[in-house]
């Protein structure tokens, strides 16, 4: 007699056994950059900053220690309890051995093909081509809190103004009338946002969100450092009306190292001077390496850090060039001073708060009322490969083969 739920079992059992005496029982390098980033772990766990937990060491050893056992994630690529959410057989061997799924992961996961994340699990969306991986979360409401290349995180999500991200301003009233995609000045190192993320779309290489986004100041708020036209929050509420739309695909017409940022709001109220950051990005304190793209030469500029206005698009990278963002848009520079923007605010005692920040800045007279588009393009990899792609994309647009 035949008994298929004991063969099943014993089929399981085997599994079992075979996972549990693999080469993952010899342990692998907890800090393998394919499982953990330093800035990403803090930047996905607010309440480590919160705790004071600000530094590579300090993020390091509360990873070792609590992090991994707590099914906490550290890279964007990798997290145990998606890893285990996937394959039944893992769940049986492991259960919630943490240590155990995240060492077979890069023992054996990885060389059998298995996927460390599942977009959309655990309130975090991903996309990514082979070299590029971007990736939101509903803390920061559809806002890029994560952009890694080459094992390298290169977004400072410190709180809800710093990500790869939207912001307008309305009327020239700077932050006291400023909706931003991410939240509000005052969620500041929360784990949510003020900020509304009303729908959410991925595809292996795309995201697309639909946020109203909260005003930076709450309504009536002063603001902590006021100018002549903006003391005190213009807002009566803490969420806008305006909606804000992100559809973003990592890599363009075969070109591996550009992204494309398409961008559409929605403007609820007749306005008289509009800008919106299209998008902006806050790099980390290591990106404090300057240029501006030289089209006519097609070489990169060296510039200071002074924090201007310009009308060439702006690279940032690391001293040597190692790892480099840059921006470019078909409509920049345009009417009303609309251009690029950069800024440093280095902070040498608190690593995970020095920030470096490039803008696509466009700017519009007076508004009615509808929805308005925009286009950027954010190019990511060595200082070479940024200057390379972002001639190569540039190039498709003149000659017609983009649009």
């Amino acid at each position: 007699m035949r008994h298929p739920h004991l063969k099943a079992v014993l089929k399981l059992a085997v599994v079992v056994v075979a996972l549990a005496c693999s080469p993952a029982a010899h342990a692998q390098n907890v800090f393998d950059p394919r499982v953990f980033n330093w800035l990403f772990y803090l930047n996905n766990n607010a309440d480590l900053l919160r705790a004071g937990i600000v530094t590579p060491q300090a993020a390091m050893n509360h990873w070792q220690n609590n992090g991994i056992r707590e099914g906490r994630q550290a890279t964007s690529g990798f997290h145990t309890l998606q890893y285990l959410d996937q394959y039944a057989d893992l769940r049986a061997a492991f259960g919630t051995n943490y240590a155990a799924a995240l060492n077979h992961y890069l023992t054996n996961g990885i060389n059998e093909g298995r996927k460390g994340y599942y977009s959309g699990g655990y309130g975090r969306w991903t996309a990514e081509n082979d070299i590029i991986r971007i990736s939101a979360s509903a803390r920061t409401a559809g806002a890029i809190d994560s952009l890694m290349w080459n094992g390298r995180e290169f977004i400072n999500s410190w709180d809800h103004g710093r990500q790869l991200q939207m912001a307008v301003i309305a009327n020239n009233w700077g932050e006291c009338y400023n909706p931003t995609q991410a939240g509000s000045s005052n969620d500041g190192l929360s784990s949510g946002t003020t900020s509304i993320l009303e729908g959410t779309y991925s595809e292996p290489s795309r995201l697309a969100f639909q946020t109203r986004p909260a005003f930076w100041l709450a309504a009536g708020q002063a603001h902590p450092f006021p100018s002549p036209n903006c003391t005190r929050a213009i807002n009566t509420t803490n969420v806008s009306n305006y909606v804000m739309n992100t559809d973003i695909r990592v890599g363009f017409m075969g070109i591996r190292h550009a992204i494309e940022f398409n961008m559409a709001v929605q403007v609820p109220e007749s306005i008289n001077a509009f800008q919106l950051e299209g998008p902006t990005g806050y790099l980390s304190g290591e990106f404090s390496s300057f240029h501006a793209m030289d089209f006519a030469t097609g070489t990169l500029v060296p510039l200071s850090q002074a924090n201007e206005e310009l009308t060439r698009p702006v690279v940032l990278s690391v001293p040597d060039g190692s790892a480099a963002m840059g921006v470019w848009s078909p409509e920049l520079p345009g009417p009303n001073a609309s251009q690029y923007a950069k800024f440093a605010f280095i902070d040498s005692g608190n690593p995970a708060n020095s920030t470096t920040k490039w803008s696509a800045v466009f700017r519009r007279g007076a508004l009615a009322p509808g929805g308005y588009g925009f286009r950027s393009f954010i190019f990511v990899g060595t200082r070479e490969n940024v200057r390379v792609a972002m001639l190569q994309v540039r190039n498709l647009f003149l000659t017609g083969q983009a649009h």
